[in-house]
């Protein structure tokens, strides 16, 4: 069993194997101190900080995730160019506020949708309305983006990628949407 009840709180071999290796890492030094102290430090955060089951491992499809992460690296790579070149150049640009429906309103989604915008140079997540599944997002030369329109376009396509990388099958069905 990767989980088991102690006392209702909830020890995953998963959040345990992940803390374990952050504290490897922190260390950088394999000795019995450091691995004895990693599975103690490791447990003792799961009984005292408690997650709730998400099930979030559960719904990783690995091949779409492949497809997010690399059209990420390549959005990515392509708006820190976009942003130097403007730098450089001294070239006139416009910002603007972009308001944008989502489809899901799943917070870890939502979550992963914000924090993967925020990471692009030039957009910003300035407020989330959690109730409808809308952000506003400060973009950084509308005009260069497609205006609003394309920024909402290019937020919606980075979504149905988190979705289908990450979504319950039970989500992507009620939201018409195919692996």
């Amino acid at each position: 069993m990767s989980r088991h009840q102690r006392g209702g709180r909830r020890i995953s071999l998963f959040v345990t194997t992940w803390l374990f290796a952050i504290w490897l890492l922190l260390f950088a030094n394999l000795n019995a101190l450091t691995i004895i102290g990693g599975i103690i430090v490791a447990l003792g955060v799961q009984l005292l900080f408690p997650l709730p089951h998400s099930g979030f491992i559960r719904n990783i499809h690995p091949w779409h995730t492949t497809i997010l992460a690399l059209r990420f690296l390549w959005d990515m790579v392509l708006a820190a160019v976009h942003v130097a070149v403007i730098v450089v150049t001294g070239r006139s640009y416009r910002c603007s506020l972009v308001r944008i429906p989502l489809r899901s309103d799943d917070e870890i989604i939502v979550a992963i949708v914000v924090a993967m915008t925020n990471l692009v140079p030039g957009t910003i997540v300035v407020s989330i309305d959690r109730d409808k599944s809308i952000i506003y997002l400060h973009v950084f030369d509308i005009d260069a983006q497609g205006g609003p329109d394309g920024v909402r376009a290019t937020t919606r396509g980075q979504e149905l990628r988190v979705l289908r990388a990450f979504g319950s099958r039970e989500e992507l069905k009620n939201r018409g949407i195919t692996l």
